[in-house]
């Protein structure tokens, strides 16, 4: 198993293999967003592969702030033997060269397993916390609703 950086020319497989492991794809799941994101400075799009197969991939970002990961997903026929925990260890090494000091993670509700794995590796949920969302694309150009006489 190979642990490397994505390029932009993975984007496309990037892309398929969230779709194959029953990943969620929300509005930022785009080729051209995913090659953007492999070549920012401030971002590390790890991948496991095997052969020529990705397995694994986790997306780490700094803000400057704190460092972020998301998008931790490992093929369903490969889970359990490591490989998340390794992208997490390779992420955290970026992170601690990046001069990181607090890391947030995100985990969608409906994913237990997730939470669970998250808390073993040392990620306890935050009571304090809750996340609130806009789509930056949905409100361009709209009005707000007129209100009726």
């Amino acid at each position: 198993m190979d642990f490397r950086r994505a390029t932009r020319d993975d984007a496309e497989r990037i892309l398929q293999f969230w779709k194959e492991s029953a990943a969620s794809i929300g509005v930022t799941d785009e080729v051209e967003q995913i090659g953007r994101v492999a070549t920012n400075l401030r971002a590390v799009l790890l991948l496991a592969v095997l052969g020529d197969e990705i397995v694994g991939t986790l997306l780490g970002t700094y803000d400057g702030w704190r460092g972020n990961m998301y998008r931790l997903v490992v093929h369903p026929a490969r889970r359990r033997q490591g490989i998340a925990r390794e992208l997490v260890r390779r992420v955290e090494q970026v992170f601690a060269e990046w001069g990181v000091r607090r890391i947030t993670v995100l985990i969608e509700v409906d994913r237990p397993w997730a939470a669970a794995f998250w808390s073993s590796v040392g990620y306890p949920r935050d009571e304090r916390i809750v996340r609130h969302l806009g789509v930056l694309d949905s409100r361009r150009g709209s009005q707000p609703p007129q209100a009726k006489p």
